[in-house]
C-alpha cells in the first residue's frame, strides 16, 4: 500500500494558480518595472534553454531584490536550470529547498516541493520520491501540486505493480477531486486509465462510470468503442478468461447499440450513423465471433442499402477471414466497378494468386484508360511481391517512358526493383537519374557498397553530409562502417569519433558511442553535460 488518502482535501483552490514554471500575472503587475526587467531577462535565457546563462540572471535577481515577492520564483527557476543541466541533488538541495525553507508561505513552495518529489523520480531514487510526493500532499492539500503528487505516486504504484494502491490512487483522481483548469487533465487521464483497469477485468459498468466523469452522450460511445477494443481482445484470446471477455462484448455492444443515430435524414446524419454502426462492428470483430459480425453487417445493409462502403467493409472482413471467393462476390457488385475491380486484384494479390490478379489490372487499364498506367503501376508491384522482377522491370520501364508526368515516381520504382534483383549497376545508373537527393545517394551508396565499391560508397556519403542537415549524421556512421567493410580500422574510428563530436544529439551519435565502446573499447563524450 502505499499511504492513507483520506486527509486529502477537496476544496477549491484558496489562492490562483499558475502552472509549474510560471508565475501569475497578478505577481508581475506588482513587480517594480526594474525587477520586471532583470526578471524578463533570465526568462528569456531559460526560454531559450540556455540554462547556465539564465542561472546567472537569476542569480542577479535574488542578489539585487532578494526581499521582492518574485524571489522565491527565481529561486525555483534557478533550480530548474540545475535540473535541465542534469545536476538534480544539487537542485534538489540547493534549489528547491530553499525555497521551501526561505519563502514558506509563497506559491512557489508548493510546487517547489513538488518538484522535490519528481526529481527524486527522474534520477532513479523512487523511495525518495514517493516519501517527498506524500509530504507535499501533506503541506499542500489545496494546491494543484496535491494533485500532480497523486499522478506521480501512482505511476510509482505502476512501476511496482502495486495494483491495489493504484486503483485507489485512480478512483480518487476521478471521481473526488475537483477538477480545475490545472488539475482537469490529470483527473480525466487517471479516469481514462481506471476504465481500461476495469474494462480489462471485464467490469464493463465500473468502467463505463469511469467514462462517464470525462464523456457523455455521443463522445462517451466513441470512448467506449475506443478502451474496450484492447482489454476485449485480450480477454478472449486468453481460453482462462473468454467467458468474461464475450460477457463484456455483449453489454459493450449493447451499449453501442443503444447510442446509435437512428435519424437518418440527412447526408450528415447517415454518415454519422454509418461510422457508429462501423465502431460497434469492430466491437464485435474483437470478440471473434463470426456470427455475430455477419449478423450485424446484415442489420447495417438492411438499414442503410448496399452501399459500396459498406459492403466493401464486410467483404474485406471476408478477406481477413480468409473467405476469397466470398469477398470477389462482394466486390464485383460494387456501383463503383473500377473500385470494385481494384479490391479484386487486391485480394488475388493477398491469396498470392498472381496470375489472376494480372488478368484483373490489365482489365481495369482497359475499363479505367484515362489511369491505365496507375493500373500497369499495379501490375508490376505485383509482380515485385512475387519477386518475379524481370517482368516488373520491362513494365517499369515503359511506363517511365509512356507516363512522362510521372517519370520521377516509376524511375524510382524502376530503381528499386533493380536493387531489389540485384541488378546493382543497373540500380545505381537509375538511382542517379531519379531527383529525390539525398535519399536516392543514400541508396546509391548502398548498393556500391553491395558491389565492394568503397570509394565510390564515401563519396556520395560524403555529398550527404555536405548537402543534407537532417541525414548528415546518418552518413557519417556509414562512413564508419564503411572503412570498417575496408579493413582500415583507425579511419573508421576517426569517423565514428567524428559522429559523435559533430552530432551528439541525433541518435546516430549515440550508435556510434555504443560501437566504439563495444567494438574497439574507445570511451567518448557525446558533446553534452554529464550526470552529476
Amino acid at each position: 500500500m502505499l499511504m492513507t488518502l483520506s486527509w486529502l482535501s477537496l476544496a477549491s483552490p484558496a489562492l490562483a494558480q499558475t502552472k509549474i514554471g510560471e508565475m501569475s500575472l497578478d505577481r508581475w503587475a506588482k513587480m517594480r518595472e526594474v525587477e520586471r526587467y532583470q526578471l524578463n531577462i533570465a526568462e528569456k535565457y531559460f526560454k531559450e534553454k540556455k540554462y547556465d546563462v539564465a542561472m546567472s540572471e537569476y542569480e542577479k535577481y535574488l542578489s539585487l531584490y532578494e526581499q521582492s515577492d518574485a524571489a522565491s520564483f527565481a529561486q525555483l527557476k534557478w533550480s530548474l536550470c540545475l535540473n535541465n543541466l542534469r545536476k538534480q541533488n544539487t537542485a534538489i538541495k540547493e534549489g528547491f529547498q530553499s525555497v521551501i525553507d526561505y519563502w514558506p508561505d509563497s506559491p512557489d513552495a508548493a510546487k517547489a516541493s513538488y518538484l522535490i518529489g519528481k526529481t527524486f523520480v527522474d534520477i532513479g531514487r523512487v523511495s525518495y520520491g514517493k516519501k517527498a510526493y506524500q509530504e507535499t500532499i501533506a503541506d499542500f492539500p489545496d494546491d494543484a501540486v496535491a494533485v500532480y503528487s497523486l499522478s506521480g505516486l501512482a505511476e510509482i504504484a505502476k512501476q511496482e505493480k502495486d495494483e491495489t494502491s493504484l486503483v485507489k490512487i485512480w478512483k480518487r483522481l476521478a471521481f473526488d477531486i475537483e477538477r480545475t483548469k490545472l488539475t482537469g487533465g490529470t483527473c480525466a487521464t487517471a479516469a481514462n486509465s481506471l476504465a481500461s483497469y476495469y474494462f480489462g477485468k471485464g467490469a464493463f459498468p465500473d468502467a463505463l462510470d469511469s467514462l462517464k466523469t470525462n464523456y457523455k452522450d455521443e463522445r462517451l460511445a466513441y470512448y467506449v468503442y475506443a478502451y474496450v477494443r484492447s482489454p476485449l481482445g485480450t480477454l478472449v484470446g486468453n481460453e482462462d478468461t473468454a467467458t468474461v471477455g464475450l460477457r463484456l462484448a455483449d453489454q459493450a455492444v449493447s451499449f453501442l447499440k443503444q447510442n446509435l443515430e437512428t435519424d437518418l435524414s440527412t447526408d450528415e446524419l447517415k454518415a454519422k450513423a454509418q461510422t457508429q454502426w462501423n465502431q460497434m462492428i469492430e466491437v464485435e470483430k474483437y470478440s471473434r465471433r463470426d456470427d455475430k459480425v455477419l449478423a450485424a453487417y446484415r442489420s447495417m445493409l438492411a438499414t442503410f442499402g448496399n452501399l459500396d462502403a459498406i459492403m466493401g467493409s464486410l467483404a474485406d472482413y471476408h478477406v481477413s477471414q480468409k473467405r476469397f471467393d466470398q469477398a470477389r462476390s462482394i466486390y464485383r457488385q460494387f456501383k463503383d466497378k473500377v473500385l470494385g475491380l481494384s479490391k479484386v486484384a487486391q485480394s488475388y494479390r493477398a491469396e498470392a494468386n498472381l496470375n489472376e490478379a494480372i488478368k484483373v489490372y490489365k482489365q481495369l487499364a482497359g475499363v479505367d484508360a484515362e489511369n491505365a498506367a496507375t493500373w500497369q503501376g499495379e501490375e508490376a508491384a505485383a509482380y515485385v511481391e512475387v519477386k518475379q522482377y524481370p517482368q516488373a522491370i520491362q513494365i517499369y520501364r515503359s511506363l517511365v517512358a509512356s507516363d512522362a508526368l510521372n517519370s520521377q515516381k516509376w524511375l524510382w520504382a524502376l530503381a528499386t526493383t533493380q536493387r531489389d534483383a540485384n541488378l546493382l549497376k543497373e540500380a545505381i545508373g537509375t538511382y542517379r537519374q531519379c531527383e529525390n537527393f539525398p535519399e536516392n545517394y543514400r541508396q546509391m551508396a548502398g548498393c556500391h557498397r553491395a558491389l565492394k565499391e568503397y570509394k565510390e560508397a564515401l563519396v556520395l556519403y560524403g555529398q550527404i553530409i555536405g548537402g543534407s542537415e537532417s541525414l548528415a549524421p546518418w552518413a557519417q556512421l556509414q562512413v564508419g562502417y564503411t572503412f570498417e567493410q575496408m579493413q582500415s580500422t583507425e579511419m573508421a574510428i576517426k569517423a565514428f569519433q567524428l559522429c559523435c563530436k559533430k552530432y551528439p544529439k541525433a541518435s546516430y551519435a549515440s550508435t556510434a558511442h555504443a560501437h566504439l565502446q563495444n567494438k574497439y573499447k574507445i570511451s567518448v563524450t557525446l558533446g553534452g553535460a554529464t550526470d552529476e
